[in-house]
């Protein structure tokens, strides 16, 4: 298929959310294409791409539902050539897809096609990748399935936490946006299909998700610890009975493998934590957060955390923030 080259500058409509999405709208209102319409989430995470397009003097819709029959009415009197989509919550149907001629893109912060769905950043640093994708990627009916258009990827380090990646995607987002929408205005790109590729799913992060099992191994604990750092609830057990959220810790692949207790602190490391046993070696606890207090720990050898899972997600001392987040998005339609 010859896609053609669209020699004027494209009429765009920017649906989205948070920092990503304010910062592409207004990269891309500085270059030669026109932003006709900003789209913001019925329940926005903040103001940020709403105070963004009203300062550019672009019209800012919040429909309760983008499917309605009304709002895609008053899409279409936008005319816009090309949809773009930035940390959006909802799927866009048909309707809405055909309201753009050159189509809708999505803008998905996994390595498509694996980290299809929700919260895929928490999920790519959980399950120890070195790399994480940003992907821009046409819609179609299914979740993270269509062609894709650009792809480029960000390397994870092994001590890297969530908001260190999420600020890295963050940066790397607009630029993506830019070069995406000037790809297409361009004509002639090859896509990728991977529609029919296996591919990975997440489903999004719950309450509950935060609380660490000291019966698995060094390597999944020490990246669960950084997968839902901040902004992220943090990762949770028990000490006596009191929710202990653990910010920092670490795990070196060297260290020695043996069987004793799990989630007992066997050793204290002065000025940086102490060494609590996993299932296979010892974690290196580093920062916890105990009754609004934080630090390094310097519990006695000895002391036990966790206890029964099943207790422990029972146990509401304080409220809980749903676990892993995203912006998203891409985005979070991401």
């Amino acid at each position: 298929m010859v896609r053609p080259r669209v020699a004027r500058p494209l009429r765009l409509v920017l649906f989205g959310d948070g920092t990503w999405a304010a910062d592409s709208l207004v990269r891309l209102a500085a270059g030669r294409h026109c932003i006709v319409g900003v789209i913001v989430r019925s329940h926005p995470t903040d103001r940020m791409l709403c105070e963004a397009g009203r300062a550019l003097g672009v019209p800012v819709v919040q429909p309760q539902d983008v499917n309605d029959p009304t709002f895609v009415d008053s899409l279409r009197a936008f005319a816009p050539d090309l949809g773009l989509s930035i940390a959006y919550d909802r799927i866009l149907h048909r309707p809405v897809r055909d309201t753009a001629p050159l189509g809708f893109l999505n803008f998905h912060a996994g390595n498509l096609p694996y980290y299809r769905g929700r919260n895929v950043i928490n999920w790519a640093i959980i399950n120890g990748e070195p790399e994480i994708g940003v992907t821009a990627h046409f819609v179609d009916e299914g979740i993270d399935t269509g062609d894709i258009l650009l792809q480029r990827t960000l390397p994870l380090g092994w001590t890297d936490t969530y908001g260190e990646v999420l600020a890295r995607v963050v940066a790397a987002i607009p630029p993506l946006v830019e070069e995406s929408v000037e790809r297409v205005a361009q004509g002639g790109y090859v896509v990728q299909r991977q529609a029919d590729l296996p591919g990975t799913y997440f489903a999004g992060r719950e309450w509950g998700d935060e609380w660490l099992d000291w019966s698995d191994t060094s390597f999944n604990l020490h990246n669960k610890v950084r997968g839902i750092s901040r902004p992220a609830p943090g990762a949770r057990t028990l000490r006596n009975g009191e929710t202990v959220v653990i910010w920092r810790a670490y795990y070196d692949r060297t260290w020695p493998k043996y069987i004793a207790t799990p989630g007992q602190v066997v050793w204290r490391v002065p000025g940086e934590g102490v060494l609590v046993k996993t299932g296979d070696s010892t974690l290196l606890v580093q920062e916890v957060e105990i009754g609004g207090r934080v630090g390094a720990p310097r519990w006695k050898v000895g002391t036990r955390l966790g206890g029964n899972l099943g207790a422990a997600h029972r146990w509401r001392a304080e409220p809980s923030p749903r676990g892993g987040v995203v912006p998203e998005g891409s985005a979070e339609h991401a």
